[in-house]
C-alpha cells in the first residue's frame, strides 16, 4: 500500500469515528442511525424527518358524532396531555417534539374510512393514524388505504375478527380493542348459562362489525348446545319493521342485537312494541353500550342487557380511579359516555413508545422515523400493563391477547351509573376462542 493510500485510508477511518461519535452524542446505536438513513435516503415515502421545533403528526379517523368515537378521541387527548407526567391541561412533548392531532372523521361505512384515509394522507409527515372507530370503516378500507402507504393504523374499538384474520388482516394494523371472537362466547355463554335460554334470534347491521359478532355469537351459542331459530338484517338508519316481524315469527326466548345507533335503539323499541315479543329479552352489544343509546331507547330501555368491557376492572385500577377519570371530568365536563376511553388511551401510548424505540435522533434535534421500524416497534409490546389490560401484540394485528365480557341490565349500566355491577361476568383468551370446537 502506498504511502498516500495509507493516509487516506487513516483520514477516512477518523472521518467515520468522528461521525460515530456524532451519532452516539445524539442518542441511539450510530449504526442503526446510519442504516436509517441511508435507507430513507434511498426512499424518501418509507421514512418521516420531523424537524427541529416541528411536530409529530398523528391522526385521528374516529365516527366522532357517535359517543364511541368521541370518547375515543379524548382519550387520545388525554394522554398527549399526560407526555409531561402530569394531567396539567397543556400537551406534553415526545422525543422533543410536540405531537399535533390532525383529526378526520368516519361515518362507520367503508367509503367514509376509505375518504378520511386519504384526507389524512394529504400530509406527507404523517406518522400513525388512531382508529378507526367502526370496524366497517376500517376493513377493506382505511386499515387498506394506508397500509399501502406503510403508514401504521392502531384501532381503540374495532372488534371485528376479519381485521385480524390471517387471510384478510393489513400489515400496518393493530388494535388495543378486544377481537369479537371473545365478546361472541360471552354473550352465549350469559344466555345459555344466566337466562338459562335454548333459543336465539340475532338482528345484525350488513357490515363487517355487526354480522360477524352475530355469526360468533350464533357459532358459539350452537357449540354450548343452544340454538339460533332467526337471523335478520336491517339497514344502519332503516326501520327495523321485517326484522323484527321476522324475530315475531320464529319466538326466540333472546334476541342479540350486536349493532350501534341508530339501528341499536330503533331495534329496542321495535321489539318492545311487537306483543309477540314482550316477554323476549334483549341483549345488546358493547357499541350500543352508551349512554346515548340508552337515552334513545326511552322507556323501552328498562330490563335490556348490554355486554362489553368490564367496568369494574377499570375501577380498580388506581391510577384509572384517581388520575385519568378526574382529568377526564375537569376537561370535558362529564364522565365518559361509552366504553372505549380505556383501549384509546393505550393505542395512544402504545404509538408513543413505539415511535420513542423507532425514532433515529439526528445532529440538532431531528428525528427521523423508518416506517417499517415502527411497525416492528409494535411487535416489541409484550406484557404492556395497559390501562385496559395486558398488552402483546402480535404480527395479525391483535394486542389484546384476553378479555373479560360482563353484562349489565339497564338501567344499571355505567355509562349512567358509575357503580353499576355486572350480572354476569367472563373471561376468555383468544387462544381459547380462536381454537374452540
Amino acid at each position: 500500500m502506498s504511502a498516500l493510500r495509507a493516509a487516506m485510508l487513516v483520514l477516512a477511518l477518523v472521518a467515520l469515528g468522528g461521525l460515530a461519535a456524532l451519532l452516539a452524542g445524539c442518542g441511539g446505536d450510530p449504526s442503526a442511525q446510519q442504516v436509517a438513513q441511508a435507507t430513507c435516503a434511498r426512499e424518501t415515502s418509507a421514512c418521516v424527518e420531523v424537524g427541529v421545533g416541528r411536530p409529530i403528526y398523528l391522526g385521528t379517523l374516529l365516527f366522532e358524532e357517535d359517543s364511541a368515537g368521541e370518547d375515543s378521541k379524548r382519550a387520545a387527548e388525554l394522554a398527549i396531555d399526560y407526555l409531561d407526567g402530569s394531567f396539567d391541561g397543556r400537551a406534553g412533548d415526545l422525543l422533543g417534539h410536540p405531537v399535533a392531532l390532525l383529526a378526520e372523521s368516519e361515518d362507520c361505512t367503508p367509503k367514509s374510512g376509505i375518504a378520511g384515509a386519504k384526507r389524512l394522507l394529504l400530509e406527507p409527515d404523517l406518522v400513525a393514524v388512531i382508529g378507526t372507530t367502526c370496524s366497517a370503516a376500517a376493513y377493506d378500507a382505511a386499515a387498506k388505504v394506508l397500509s399501502a402507504k406503510d403508514v401504521l393504523l392502531i384501532s381503540p374499538s374495532n372488534t371485528s375478527p376479519l381485521l385480524t384474520d390471517s387471510k384478510t388482516h393489513e400489515r400496518f394494523y393493530f388494535r388495543t380493542a378486544f377481537n369479537d371472537l371473545i365478546q361472541g362466547a360471552a354473550v352465549a355463554a350469559f344466555v345459555k348459562e344466566k337466562l338459562g335460554a335454548t333459543t336465539a334470534g340475532v338482528i345484525s347491521v350488513p357490515d363487517a362489525y355487526s354480522k360477524t359478532l352475530g355469526d360468533a355469537f350464533a357459532d358459539r351459542f350452537w357449540r354450548d348446545g343452544g340454538r339460533v331459530v332467526a337471523e335478520a338484517s336491517m339497514a344502519l338508519r332503516g326501520s327495523p319493521a321485517r326484522a323484527v316481524a321476522k324475530m315475531a315469527a320464529a319466538r326466540p326466548q333472546v334476541i342479540f342485537l350486536p349493532t350501534f345507533a341508530p339501528a341499536c335503539p330503533a331495534a329496542v323499541k321495535a321489539i318492545r312494541a311487537t306483543p309477540a315479543l314482550a316477554s323476549t329479552r334483549i341483549v345488546v352489544s358493547e357499541a350500543c353500550q352508551a349512554r346515548d343509546a340508552l337515552t334513545a331507547m326511552g322507556a323501552a330501555s328498562d330490563g335490556v342487557y348490554a355486554s362489553g368491557p368490564d367496568a369494574g376492572d377499570l375501577r380498580a385500577d388506581d391510577f384509572y380511579s384517581r388520575s385519568f377519570i378526574p382529568a377526564y371530568r375537569q376537561a370535558y365536563g362529564e364522565s365518559p359516555p361509552s366504553v372505549f376511553h380505556a383501549t384509546a388511551y393505550d393505542a395512544a401510548n402504545l404509538l408513543f413508545g413505539a415511535i420513542r424505540r423507532a425514532s433515529v435522533q439526528l445532529p440538532g434535534g431531528r428525528l427521523l422515523i423508518d416506517r417499517a421500524a415502527l411497525r416492528r416497534s409494535m411487535l416489541d409490546v409484550e406484557g404492556y400493563r395497559g390501562m385496559s389490560g395486558v398488552i402483546t401484540c402480535v404480527p395479525n394485528g391483535d394486542c389484546a391477547q384476553a378479555a373479560r365480557i360482563s353484562v349489565y341490565r339497564a338501567p344499571a349500566w355505567p355509562q349512567v351509573r358509575p357503580g353499576a355491577r355486572p350480572v354476569f361476568s367472563r373471561s376468555f383468551t383468544l387462544a381459547e376462542v380462536a381454537t374452540s370446537g
